[in-house]
């Protein structure tokens, strides 16, 4: 049983609920670890540029900064090895026992209800898409009214997975390159380098441009979202980006009343209620565990 509601209210301003504190947690390890690594990695790749001396000092140099990128490798590798767990265990908890109880349990009903998971792309995430590009365009002023989990934020939790398989994939080889060696020819040693050093440049061009803007940075979360922090997201990003879902989570909570519309402008004059409720739990909405 989760013991935290769906909505909060603090100093008379709502709190939707979006992460657990556990996939905080995982969150903070891999963009911690992500940052290490950039750090202790790309001063060899730009080894000659005039930051990399630097930068690379700050983590005790040839002799230390291998071990340390190394560490946050493994802590890495550990991660995702944890979170393929995780994702085992939320769809056996969170649609097969449920499944299981209803007498609902079939092959095809386990497919759908992972295809239809809120975190999986979705033809609603191309219609998104596209809308957006049509709204920055000036073909229509209504923006895509987004579901609990955006196509952004699908794209940001799905990339890092074939990104981490290919790290750790190369680095271990170039880390064990004796062992290696021994059952593949040594260009293996030299593919594992390019593919290594361009994969983590694409990874660090997408963590520090696009997520960090998307997150931290554009204008309606500057200078820093705290989702990530506290778990929970503000109503008025809520409207601006998961407006759908937005609406969904009022009515069952019963605060049609106090929706605002898609501008972000009160929808109509809220009731004046006495006792205002502080926290709010919507048991029959769909959610990542």
């Amino acid at each position: 049983m989760k013991n935290r509601p769906d909505i909060k209210i603090k100093n008379g301003k709502k709190y939707f609920f979006k992460f657990t504190g556990l996939q905080r947690a995982q969150h903070i390890t891999i963009a911690s670890c992500v940052i290490v690594l950039a750090l202790t990695g790309m001063p060899l790749k730009f080894h000659d540029a005039s930051w990399a001396q630097p930068v690379y000092a700050l983590f005790g140099g040839i002799k230390v900064a291998p071990v340390v990128h190394k560490i946050a490798g493994s802590i890495l590798l550990l991660l995702f090895v944890f979170h393929l767990g995780y994702i085992v265990y939320s769809i056996f908890t969170d649609l097969i026992i449920p499944l299981k109880k209803k007498k609902q349990l079939r092959v095809s009903t386990v497919i759908k209800s992972i295809v239809t998971h809120p975190i999986m792309p979705s033809f609603k995430d191309v219609k998104d898409i596209i809308d957006l590009l049509k709204y920055l365009l000036f073909f229509t002023d209504k923006r895509p009214e987004g579901d609990k989990f955006t196509w952004k934020e699908k794209f940001d939790y799905w990339a890092p997975f074939w990104g981490i398989v290919i790290m750790v994939s190369t680095g271990l080889v170039m880390w064990q390159k004796e062992i290696v060696t021994r059952f593949l020819p040594g260009e293996v040693i030299n593919l594992a380098l390019i593919a290594h050093s361009d994969e983590a440049l694409l990874a660090a061009l997408f963590l520090f441009i696009w997520h960090f803007y998307n997150v931290h940075f554009s204008t309606s979360v500057f200078p820093m979202g705290t989702v990530f922090l506290t778990g929970y997201l503000p109503e008025h990003l809520m409207v601006e980006e998961h407006y759908e879902y937005y609406r969904k989570v009022m009515k069952a909570a019963g605060l049609e009343d106090e929706m605002l519309a898609p501008d972000g402008s009160p929808g109509k004059e809220p009731e004046k209620k006495h006792g205002a409720t502080r926290a709010i739990s919507i048991s029959d909405l769909p959610r990542v565990s």
